[in-house]
């Protein structure tokens, strides 16, 4: 399950304050491989964690080397070799090596995905590339990121999906929509979401109050707003009954739960049945064989089976 030698994020705390903690990393056995003398970090993406340091982000390599200093005012998560930074509310970006492709201007930059990311000048938004070239002008009201080719964009009030020439590939007949997951996208006509395909069919009804994307062949549903949530499959069929207040999408197998009756989560197969033994205040999803989890008392990393990877005392972090 971590065959790239993935590396976690752990935050150990100093002292009794649950908000004081040094974050470091460890590797899937839970050993320590970059010892916690960051203020915070997250997780790693392409090959780059950010971290912070006298309260300034910058970015380290698996090594811990720090390859752009600590110097920025907000993460840098990378997204197909490039993140944004800021100058105070502006967005713009940075390459693998920290050097500045855009200077800040938008207010705001999604991750890319396909080559693209969707960008706001606090008016309008439109499409750059990596470059930070803008492949599709600023005039669209709202959009989200691409997949499977075409983006979902607003214009008028309602919502279709254009393609990276921005030729509308569905017309706009939405009062919302979402980016493709697992080859459908969830969209909302008159309150209530369904799924539609490639083609723009529903192949599964408008009926639900709330839904989720797919995620290995599930989706997170409720038919109404005080109605607990279940899961159902890409045919529309109830997989996993209603009942959970809180849910989380599958990752390697495995999602959190809260069942209406508790207050605390714990994880389930895709048949609905409890992975293991083990009640948590939060819990991430899995990635790279583990999930980060807290109690009460602790911060941890579990495996699939529930097994404790690393364990600190509890803190105080989202």
């Amino acid at each position: 399950m971590n065959e790239d030698n993935y590396l976690y994020p752990i935050y150990v705390r100093q002292g009794r304050n649950p908000k004081r903690y040094k974050a470091g990393f460890v590797d899937f056995d839970g050993r320590i491989v970059i010892e916690p003398s960051f203020e915070d970090a997250r997780l790693f993406h392409e090959g780059l964690a950010s971290v912070q340091l006298n309260g300034k982000w910058g970015a380290i390599d698996p090594s811990g080397k720090l390859v752009i200093p600590c110097v920025h005012t907000v993460g840098l998560d990378f997204s197909e070799g490039v993140a944004q930074f800021a100058e105070g509310p502006r967005r713009g970006l940075l390459g693998r090596d920290g050097t500045v492709i855009i200077p800040p201007k938008y207010w705001s930059i999604s991750p890319f995905r396909e080559g693209m990311a969707y960008v706001w000048d606090g008016t309008q938004f439109g499409f750059i590339n990596q470059r930070g070239e803008e492949i599709i002008p600023l005039f669209f009201e709202e959009a989200r990121e691409f997949s499977d080719g075409i983006a979902p964009v607003q214009l008028n009030g309602k919502w279709g999906y254009i393609d990276q020439k921005a030729n509308y590939a569905l017309q706009p007949n939405f009062d919302a929509a979402m980016p493709f997951s697992e080859s459908l996208a969830r969209v909302s006509v008159d309150g209530r979401w369904g799924y539609i395909d490639r083609t723009g069919n529903f192949l599964i009804a408008p009926k639900y109050a709330m839904a989720h994307d797919f995620h290995l062949g599930l989706a997170g549903v409720r038919m109404n707003l005080k109605e607990p949530y279940g899961y159902i499959d890409k045919t529309g069929e109830v997989v996993i009954p209603p009942a959970y207040s809180y849910i989380q999408y599958f990752s390697e197998g495995l999602a959190a739960v809260t069942p209406v009756d508790q207050s605390f989560q714990h994880f389930i197969t895709n048949s609905g049945t409890r992975a293991f033994a083990g009640d948590y205040i939060g819990a991430h999803e899995f990635r790279h064989g583990l999930s980060r989890v807290a109690t009460l008392r602790t911060t941890a990393y579990i495996d699939h089976e529930g097994k404790t990877i690393w364990e600190g005392p509890y803190v105080d972090r989202p």
